[in-house]
């Protein structure tokens, strides 16, 4: 009816002028009649020409990266227009715990992501998107396997944050599966004042998001599609079969066994003139390049009466393996509705979304296999030559062409909405509710079954009935939310504003899981339980819920923005703890002084240097809820045992008693204080902050072994202990935003450092007299304890005239020597102490660039990590010999000739009674480095060559690389990020994408 009527009426031409704010002509702004399915754009002088139907009833939208939108009316015939560049955050909306906030009126420590800057990012998870761009958020990947790379997330050093997800407490699953294309904003709450309204279990923090809504105009279609190409990234180097051999020889030569007791001169020249003929395990099994694609469909549009958005997204996943054993596709859908009945004040919000994910994995697990892919030699082969799966110890391809294989399938639905009613009569009053529901559920099917094998004659050997089996096992867990809140806002003589929130939140969750299994498979036709052996068939089967509630207040004063005031709480309770128990009050308070607001301060703010200064604290109480929810440990639990005993020749089932009960279980208490800055400088076009913090950690529960011995073999009860630990540090940011000419540039950094330390332990008096070794009073971080002081004996006077250690024997040129801490002459447990900084970086930082001129653009972001050192294994220092010397630099040995050498003279565990390998700080390496985590490259063809095209809103085409080269001093022995060199983890992926963006 609409459309009808806007066609059917006389068209006018409408002309104008676009421009910045220093009056610069804009060309590529994006100009659409609202309704009217009319679009075009700026030329070179920014001028513009559009025809539309009803001037005076038509508004136009004005669009522009990198500037604020403007809507004005089309009644006049020619007008100019001026937009505001984004680049003042000051007023920008903030979504924060039951609230918003900016930076005028904010007195917390929260920091936010800008998501169009994540959106062509060929990224399958939201932790890892989330690297190098907040302050005070510490992203660790670590692994890159599909659908389980799942990166570590924590905020200013603490554990996993709560994640809340429009409005409602979620978990780390449903936000590593969000679809990044459906993200509105993210905020991460950092302080005691910003997530004192999530109680008891907020104390890591709170990642906050809101997915994207309706907005009012024509109908909206996008499209992005993103192809990618994954391949391991700083893979360390094998050692080809010569170089094996050569390792080979001197390990054996050090053990004792003569010079080439592996292979002879005459074997090792035929080696090295034949090194194709010998197996390339990666070559053999791994692709070069696993692909990957991703695909949004999503729609938005509406009026001011009814808005809607919705989404559809793919993401899959190919493993890197050969013969596609290893598989993962997920698919999103979102659908956000919003109406409001403006003459009573009411709107109402619907939303519906979920995901589906199918997984395909091969029946060892994808670590467990690229395990034993590392630990094959040259000189083994995975097919024989007849190109059939050879008899190899652990082959690797038993598994890949396995007809066995692990597959899951998780669904999850959501179904919310929201009512929020403007009282009418009563201004600033505001009354809300809203509601969420939610299932997953999921499914898993193990089925093991290894591939046929052959020996070198064509002989098979097939696997055994007895040995085939399956495993099925499903959960399903269900949530339901239910808020009630009451919000008033007003202003006094439009200076004093006064905002407060009250709500009353309940939430349930219940969980079921079942499993069963069975072996002795006659035939393999049909994967159920009950075709196997009845005899061996098993069956497990758990249940758990749990409720929380919750009453939540908030006070928020200000005078002109300049002095601030707030007053945030939650009186929090869980059925998780005792009668008596189930209850606490988690307060906050914080506050700011705008100094850049005072009379005092306009001449400093005049001269365009420094244009805003605010000083910030709070100060408040968390919870963290550690608890085993389903332990149920205040309540004496039993444990039934089936075929427990023999009694008169049959099988008897038995009931033990569980855990004693632990009757003052309880959260622990996290106390915060924060104190923060906030500036902009040179006309907003710099803006940055900076957070101190400290916490405190108490309430920990322990059983009190310190004191007492489990009484008749049963664990003594969780007591509330004297533990404490302290967490303090800094993190911030700085955002710079310019022009040059046409060309637009942005420069950004942000750091977090943190120290934690075990303040009070629960550590028995004989750990605690051993300064060296205990964790009382230390950072509880470090790599391990051991030897200290290690190097290398480089002559026998060194052996002779320096204390030993007492189990060693044999000491030669090329072993170790550690330090007598003790000063005793001996080298023994007294000399071991706690060394190095853990895998875990406690300083990391993030340096986004970015630039555009015209349509084309470019977006850098550099990401590293302060000290973090990691110890070797010892499958990457080689000490179980010959199984283990698979890299070539573990050729680097100490020798006469090469006294630098990175490893001890040739050995394993065994030479000299473990000198050598013993756990010491010889062993540790600097890890720390700096990547480029990720570059992508951009066009809009919209900007000049279809700026005619009125159906088209945009066509944007780019290309993107992730984690495309590192520097630092561990990239030989494998990917820095990684957790260890020991390459027995699926690897990190360097990843190389297109895609394009289609609007209309």
């Amino acid at each position: 009816m609409f459309s009808f009527y806007a066609f059917s009426q006389e068209r006018k031409t409408i002309n104008g002028t676009v421009k910045s704010d220093d009056k610069k002509p804009l060309q590529g702004v994006t100009v659409t009649a609202i309704g009217q399915n009319r679009t075009t754009v700026t030329d070179a002088s920014g001028n513009f020409k559009i025809e539309v139907a009803n001037p005076a009833g038509t508004k136009l939208r004005f669009t522009f990266v990198g500037f604020k939108t403007a809507e004005v009316m089309a009644n006049n015939p020619s007008f100019n227009i001026t937009l505001t560049e984004e680049g003042n955050t000051l007023d920008n909306v903030v979504v924060v715990g039951f609230g918003t906030t900016n930076v005028r009126k904010n007195s917390t420590s929260v920091s936010t992501l800008n998501p169009a800057t994540i959106k062509q990012l060929p990224i399958g998870d939201m932790g890892s998107a989330l690297q190098g761009r907040i302050p005070g958020l510490i992203v660790q990947q670590g692994s890159a396997e599909p659908g389980q790379n799942g990166a570590s997330i924590s905020i200013r050093g603490n554990g996993e944050p709560l994640y809340v997800i429009d409005g409602f407490i979620s978990n780390r699953q449903r936000f590593l599966t969000l679809n990044k294309e459906d993200i509105k904003s993210l905020t991460t709450l950092n302080d005691a004042a910003s997530t004192a309204v999530y109680g008891m279990n907020a104390g890591n923090g709170v990642i906050v998001v809101t997915t994207k809504q309706g907005e009012a105009g024509d109908m909206q279609f996008n499209y992005q599609s993103n192809f990618g190409f994954n391949t391991p990234s700083y893979a360390p180097v094998r050692m080809n079969a010569y170089e094996f051999a050569t390792a080979i020889n001197k390990l054996n030569q050090a053990l004792g066994q003569g010079v080439n007791a592996f292979k002879t001169p005459a074997e090792m020249t035929d080696i090295q003139n034949n090194l194709s003929s010998y197996t390339n395990w990666e070559k053999e099994l791994l692709r070069n390049y696993a692909p990957q694609n991703e695909h949004t469909l999503s729609v938005n549009g509406g009026s001011e009466k009814l808005k809607f958005f919705g989404s559809l997204s793919s993401l899959g996943q190919k493993g890197i393996y050969k013969f596609n054993s290893l598989d993962y596709n997920r698919y999103n859908y979102r659908s956000n509705v919003s109406t409001n009945f403006d003459k009573i004040g009411l709107s109402f919000d619907f939303m519906l979304n979920g995901s589906l994910q199918d997984e395909k994995y091969p029946p060892a697990g994808a670590g467990t296999i690229f395990s034993r892919l590392k630990d094959r030699t040259p000189f083994e082969k995975p097919f024989t030559s007849a190109g059939l799966v050879s008899n190899q110890f652990d082959n690797p391809a038993l598994q890949l062409l396995s007809p066995g294989y692990i597959k899951l399938r998780t669904v999850y639905n959501q179904l919310s909405g929201m009512l929020k009613w403007n009282v009418p009569g009563v201004k600033g009053l505001t009354l809300g509710f809203n509601g969420n529901y939610n299932i997953a559920t999921q499914d898993r099917v193990d089925w093991i079954e290894t591939a046929t094998y052959y020996d070198d004659q064509g002989n098979a050997t097939k696997e055994l009935p007895a040995n085939i089996g399956v495993s099925r096992s499903s959960y399903m867990t269900s949530q339901y939310d239910v808020n009630a809140r009451a919000d008033y806002k007003t202003s006094i003589a439009g200076a004093h504003n006064i905002e407060a929130t009250v709500v009353q939140t309940m939430q349930h969750y219940y969980s079921n899981t079942l499993a069963g299994s069975s072996r002795g498979f006659t035939t393999t036709e049909i994967k159920q339980i009950q075709k196997g052996d009845a005899s061996l068939i098993t069956a497990a089967n758990t249940e758990g819920e749990q409720a929380w509630m919750g009453y939540v207040g908030r006070f928020h004063y200000d005078f002109k923005n300049r002095y601030i005031l707030e007053f945030a709480g939650r009186y929090d309770g869980s059925d998780n703890f005792p009668d008596g128990k189930r209850w606490g009050f988690f307060p906050s308070v914080s506050g700011g002084w705008a100094i850049s607001e005072e009379k005092f301060f306009e001449g400093i703010k005049d001269k365009n240097v420094l244009s805003y200064l605010k000083i910030r604290g709070s100060y408040g109480q968390i919870g963290v809820n550690n608890i085993d929810h389903w332990a149920y440990s205040y309540l004496p639990t039993y444990a039934y045992n089936t075929n427990a005993y023999v009694v008169n020749g049959q099988l008897v089932n038995t009931v033990t008693p569980g855990p004693t009960p632990s009757v003052n279980i309880t959260w622990f208490d996290r106390t915060k204080y924060d104190l923060g800055l906030d500036f902009f400088l040179f006309k907003n076009k710099l803006e940055g902050k900076v957070d101190y913090f400290f916490e405190k950690t108490k309430g920990f529960l322990a059983a009190d072994a310190s004191r007492y011995v489990d009484p008749i073999g049963y664990s003594l009860p969780l007591i509330v202990s004297r533990a404490e630990d302290r967490i303090e540090g800094l993190d911030g940011s700085l955002d710079y935003k310019t022009k040059f000419g046409q060309v637009n540039f942005n420069a950004g950094f942000n750091f977090t450092y943190y120290r934690s330390l075990a303040f009070r332990t629960n550590e028995d008096s004989v750990t605690l007299a051993n300064p060296r070794l205990r964790a009382q009073g230390n950072e509880k971080y470090y790599v391990a304890t051991g030897y200290i002081g290690a190097k290398v004996y480089t002559n026998p006077q060194d052996i002779l005239n320096n204390p030993k250690r007492i189990t060693s024997r044999d000491l030669r040129p090329g072993d170790l020597q550690y330090l007598d801490v003790n000063n005793d002459g001996k080298i023994d447990g007294q000399d071991q102490a706690r060394f190095g900084h853990n895998t875990s970086p406690t300083f990391v930082f993030g340096i986004n660039l970015g630039a555009s001129y015209k349509g084309a653009s470019i977006a850098a972001t550099l990401q590293g990590t302060g000290s973090r050192q990691t110890y070797m294994s010892n499958v990457a220092m080689g000490s179980e010999g010959e199984r283990r010397l698979d890299f070539a630099y573990q050729l680097d040995t100490w020798t006469p000739e090469n006294q630098g050498a990175t490893f001890p003279r040739a050995g394993n565990a065994s030479l000299n009674d473990n000198n050598n390998y013993a756990s010491s700080d010889f062993w540790v390496r600097n890890s720390t480095y700096v990547r480029l985590k990720s570059l992508t490259l951009s066009y809009d063809f919209k900007y000049a060559i279809l700026n005619k095209q009125n159906w088209l809103r945009n066509l944007t085409v780019y290309a993107s690389g992730i984690n495309l080269f590192a520097v630092g001093p561990s990239v030989k022995y494998g990917d820095p990020e990684a957790n260890s060199f020991d390459g027995y983890a699926y690897p990190m992926m360097r990843t190389y994408s297109f895609g394009f963006q289609l609007g209309f």
